[in-house]
């Protein structure tokens, strides 16, 4: 009986110890989420009903509300879950977090948002606005409407936005590219998803005070009409007096009055036929940046930071499956109507709100010292720049410098070396559309030249 009594005591003390780890690993972890709760209570009154957290397993919250300071009305959350493909991301979780510097794939997702339009904390909600300097496309044909807020979703027969949104963070294998996907879904509305890959250097972290210090390495984004876009044509058709079966007509021929001053015909028609079809029901729009030299977010921050950092030929944009390569004057006309919503945007998230000027450091030159009293040293002469034929196994330590080429075929090039691997070199190319990416293998090139 004692030899039975002996075995059974093994299996019941390794459940204790292990119900003693999970109990530990929960009170920890809801110790760190309340400890956020409190954190935030000067902006909102976070609440929640049930936590689940298993060990080196998921988190989740049940029924989580917010309360904006100095409003009634709540945010509803249905359900927030954090989870990693790594068991070993949740036993530093915490620091990872904290320094901005993730090592493990993490994903957040929020299930059954409900945002009211009609409490107090949606008044502030604007989607789009126009004003004296630029004109809004939602409320460009919209009777006296210039902005589509809180007010006018109501009045397209929009009482909640209801949907889900998620995030999800994942780290290259050399900690040096961090991509980032973030979606959302909200019945009768949109479907969107962004896929952004940020080049961590210099000290660049996802903190929000590192970010400046970070690169756009390539964006993606695609959003799908869901039924704004029926319920946007007939609120602004019954605005303007019209008929919604004519008013994309209507909606054309104010692009082309507003954005190339009135010409019938004109380089960019296409790209205007293309912003009508994003208008049409259960449209689906994707845009893809891929720049050949990574952008920095403070660049794009400084003003007129869009225009001059990349062209149309890194851009690519699909409408509703028909790809847009974009000329010279739709170029022009996309920069007039998005160039500030990307500086704007790269402002939101960065924590400097002032603008931000970039400035080139002039070298330094080292002060000369006497050798003896009244003996200065000849200063050595200033080695001045050229092309100088490099050997291809050279070349990975001149990317960013400029470069000129003759491949065995004769074909001839000129660039700015911006990449190269074990197979081939990429050199960034002057077009007639602005600037593009060539890639050239090793082996077809006769002979290359590298300024320096």
């Amino acid at each position: 009986m004692r030899r039975w009594l002996k075995w059974l005591l093994v299996p019941l003390v390794f459940m204790l110890l292990l119900a003693g780890v999970q109990g530990y690993y929960w009170y920890q972890v809801k110790s760190d989420i309340d400890s956020l709760v409190a954190s935030v209570r000067p902006f909102a009154k976070v609440e929640y009903d049930g936590i689940s957290a298993a060990f080196l397993g998921g988190i989740a919250l049940e029924n989580i509300t917010i309360q904006p300071n100095a409003y009634k009305e709540r945010i509803s959350i249905q359900r927030l879950s954090l989870t990693s493909s790594s068991r070993a991301f949740f036993l530093t979780a915490h620091e990872q977090l904290r320094t901005g510097v993730l090592s493990d794939p993490v994903s957040l997702n929020l299930t059954g948002v409900s945002y009211d339009l009609n409490a107090d904390y949606a008044k502030r909600l604007v989607l789009s606005s126009s004003d004296s300097k630029s004109s809004s496309l939602d409320t460009l044909v919209c009777g006296d409407t210039r902005s589509i807020d809180s007010a006018a979703l109501q009045a397209m027969g929009y009482r909640f936005l209801q949907g889900d949104l998620s995030l999800l963070l994942e780290s290259s294998a050399n900690k040096k590219l961090m991509k980032v996907r973030l979606g959302s879904e909200f019945a009768q509305l949109i479907k969107a998803e962004m896929n952004l890959w940020l080049a961590l250097r210099q000290g660049g972290t996802l903190r929000r005070d590192d970010l400046a210090k970070t690169a756009i390495q390539m964006f993606g984004m695609t959003v799908s009409d869901l039924g704004y876009n029926q319920r946007w044509k007939a609120f602004c058709a019954q605005q303007e007096g019209e008929v919604v079966e004519g008013y994309l007509e209507r909606y054309r021929a104010a692009l082309i009055q507003n954005f190339v001053d009135g010409a019938a015909q004109y380089e960019g028609e296409r790209l205007l036929g293309a912003l009508v079809s994003a208008r049409s029901n259960r449209s689906i729009v994707a845009v893809r940046l891929e720049p050949a030299v990574p952008l920095g977010l403070g660049q794009l921050a400084s003003p007129g930071g869009a225009d001059s950092l990349f062209s149309s030929a890194e851009l690519a944009l699909q409408v509703n499956g028909k790809v847009l390569e974009l000329m010279d004057a739709e170029w022009q006309v996309m920069r007039e109507l998005f160039g500030g919503n990307v500086r704007r945007a790269a402002l939101a998230v960065m924590e400097n709100k002032k603008p931000i000027v970039i400035r080139e450091k002039a070298p330094e030159v080292a002060p000369m010292k006497e050798i003896i009293p009244g003996v200065m040293p000849i200063r050595p002469p200033e080695v001045k720049k050229s092309f100088v034929e490099t050997p291809i196994d050279k070349l990975a330590g001149y990317v960013g410098s400029a470069v000129k080429l003759r491949t065995f075929f004769g074909r001839e090039m000129e660039g700015a070396l911006v990449d190269v691997n074990a197979e081939a070199i990429s050199i960034r190319h002057q077009v007639e559309q602005g600037r593009a990416t060539f890639p050239v293998a090793k082996d077809k090139i006769a002979f290359i030249q590298v300024y320096r």
